[in-house]
């Protein structure tokens, strides 16, 4: 039974958190993370999602928040669990079956870690007439240019049919072939199982990180929302009733698919307050944190950015 509250509540979104700093895609440093939830705690009464969604309501005077990971890439266990023990807070963790298996990350990382890490300056035998011009400059002065151009054909990527997708990454892994495969950065089915086991919540977030909605094949989108709930169950006998859609790509047929794949939630981005009177449980609203300004990072978990875009779009 789903039980649904009037009040609208912070699911909030991390991917990951790590001291180090990326151009490509910074993840939050720990003090950040730590700052949150010390706000989190303030501000919210945080409880695990599974409660808000499959059990009686948690009274308490607070508005609810839950907190939600994605990815399943292994600094949640060097760097966000000991922030969160140490708050008494759990967390959902969305996993990408196929990155786990293989311990590689997702392929929007891949992406990044190959313009970065490469020595080349010219993308040899570049063969995609279909991509807007602007991409078809592949030779660059500079690893600036270069890594440039990278973030802007990652984005336009994310949304074109995914069979093209993967022609382009599969000819960009062949290009830059001075470059080794980022191994080592994922957790194993044994640690997915082990914080399990402390309580935190185990999701799928997919077989290859697909942009869903951009699958046109009905078959390839329910292999991404079954086999990764199969690999989840065999690997650590968890059963995953929520499903995160990668990139926040859904529509109305990949939610009916989801649905039928036998979950009985799933998870957006959409930036803004979860409204569980309005929101439909399988589009439940996330906002997204990065690695900014306290300010703006406040901003973001008391709504207040959610409402400003609102606002805005009148």
């Amino acid at each position: 039974m789903v039980f649904l509250s009037k009040q609208n509540i912070a699911v909030l979104l991390f991917h990951r958190i790590l001291p180090l700093r990326d151009e490509m895609w910074d993840p939050i440093d720990p003090a950040l993370f730590k700052q949150t939830l010390d706000y989190a705690k303030k501000k919210f009464h945080v409880v695990p999602l599974s409660e808000i969604l499959f059990n009686q309501k948690p009274r308490s005077s607070k508005p609810l928040a839950a907190l939600t990971f994605d990815d399943g890439y292994h600094d949640f266990i060097d760097h966000a669990i000991p922030i969160l023990d140490a708050h008494k807070m759990k967390a959902s963790m969305y996993v990408v079956s196929d990155c786990i298996d293989k311990n590689l990350p997702t392929w929007t990382y891949v992406i990044d870690y190959l313009f970065v890490n490469t020595k080349k300056l010219q993308w040899d035998n570049f063969n995609h007439p279909d991509l807007p011009g602007e991409y078809h400059l592949v030779k660059w002065n500079t690893q600036q240019e270069r890594i440039n151009y990278c973030k802007k054909l990652k984005q336009y990527i994310k949304w074109i049919p995914a069979s093209k997708r993967d022609e382009i990454i599969n000819d960009l892994l062949i290009n830059f072939d001075d470059v080794k495969s980022p191994h080592g950065l994922m957790m194993s089915w044994a640690e997915v199982k082990q914080i399990n086991n402390a309580g935190f919540e185990i999701g799928s977030h997919s077989v290859t990180h697909a942009t869903l909605a951009t699958i046109e094949d009905d078959n390839v989108v329910e292999f991404e929302l079954k086999e990764s709930a199969k690999r989840i169950t065999a690997q650590t006998g968890i059963v995953p009733s929520v499903f995160s859609y990668p990139i926040g790509s859904y529509d109305e047929r990949v939610k009916k698919l989801t649905k039928k794949a036998g979950y009985k939630a799933a998870l957006a981005v959409n930036k803004k307050m979860y409204a569980p009177e309005r929101d439909d449980i399988f589009e439940i609203p996330r906002i997204e944190l990065y690695n900014e300004s306290w300010l703006k990072t406040k901003m973001r978990v008391n709504g207040t950015v959610s409402y400003l875009n609102k606002f805005r779009n009148r």
